[in-house]
């Protein structure tokens, strides 16, 4: 089978392996779309999170089919369709026990320490695949995971329909965050970005004030749009850059923060602004708590993937779809590979 692989240090090959054989407890299947996530792009060039292992095969936003069964599993059938979360856990550490498996302290993650699913085949754990409704398409599929990171982010803040809330980031997590506010009843919510075609696509997703911050000072616009009050509710989406001072002087007092994007290195805050405005800073880390309801809003028409999932290639022209996303080419937003 087909199996993309990188070294961590920008270089990224094409390698043959053996379709792969299921281990008890394991489902072989065959990838049927995968997303390249912006963390793919990260760890390529070594500045992926710190508890990525190389070599490795990258891709986490996976849709497959079950083709083959290890021994004595009753949970899938061949033919499913199936979405991944990709934490593999012991089950018995404490997190574990707490239902907060994704902090397992023997974790292995599918696509940062574990290979993921830039390949035809894979052997993958029941627990890790999520059967799918025929209702919800291969490229909702793949999308899932983006847009429970964001929820399960959000779960961790209250929300009130007379809330302004600011999402920082117009990438597919900020995008869904947008689409997942507005589900919640918050119906004015501010986007900022730096690439005037992504705030387009915010606003046809329910965006009611987009600001380019090349152009303004999106503390600034903020300010004057919410007339000195803030944001009650911030959803940092982006991972890189000064955004989360951003995010502490835009909040308004006792307003809620929900991190959800992964950075390449420290960065310095203002702890003032959470002491003085007394602010609540959560962080999410996970999709697999959120899938579920992921699954319910596509199929209520609440979510969507339009203007998100912008490009497809096949798995046999990886190169040109990772310098497509490295380059932000053509517009791209989210880019999906096809084995």
């Amino acid at each position: 089978m087909r199996t993309i692989a990188t070294d961590g240090e920008g270089n990224v090959w094409e390698e043959t392996r053996e379709r792969p054989e299921p281990n008890p407890g394991e489902a072989v299947v065959k990838i049927r779309t995968v997303g390249i996530c912006g963390s793919d792009i990260g760890l390529i060039s070594g500045e992926g999170p710190p508890w990525t292992q190389y070599p490795l095969v990258p891709g986490h936003e996976v849709c497959a089919e079950v083709v083959e069964l290890g021994e004595d599993i009753d949970s899938l059938s061949v033919g499913d369709r199936v979405a991944l979360h990709g934490f593999i856990y012991c089950g018995t550490c404490t997190p574990c026990r707490e239902g907060r498996y994704y902090q397992c302290d023997d974790l292995r993650e599918i696509g940062f320490t574990v290979d993921g699913g830039y390949r035809e085949y894979a052997a993958f754990p029941v627990d890790t695949l999520n059967p799918l409704p025929d209702s919800i398409s291969d490229l909702e599929a793949c999308q899932i995971d983006s847009a429970a990171c964001t929820l399960h982010a959000m779960k961790r803040i209250e929300t009130s329909v007379s809330d302004t809330a600011a999402v920082l980031g117009p990438g597919s997590l900020g995008l869904f965050g947008v689409q997942l506010l507005r589900a919640r009843g918050v119906e004015d919510v501010i986007l900022t970005g730096t690439r005037e075609e992504r705030l387009n696509v915010g606003r046809t997703l329910g965006a009611t004030k987009t600001v380019n911050v090349h152009e303004a000072d999106p503390v600034s616009v903020v300010d004057e749009y919410t007339d000195g009050h803030g944001v009650e509710v911030c959803v940092e989406a982006a991972g890189a850059g000064d955004v989360v001072n951003t995010c502490l002087k835009i909040a308004a007092k006792q307003g809620q923060i929900a991190l959800t994007g992964v950075f390449n290195g420290p960065r310095e805050i203002d702890p003032n602004d959470i002491v003085a405005k007394e602010l609540s800073v959560v962080g999410g880390v996970t999709a697999s708590h959120a899938i579920d309801d992921v699954i319910e809003l596509f199929e209520r028409g609440e979510l969507t993937i339009d203007g998100i999932v912008t490009h497809e290639f096949d798995l046999a022209a990886y190169d040109d779809a990772l310098e497509c996303v490295r380059e932000r080419r053509d517009g791209v937003i989210k880019a999906v590979l096809r084995p």
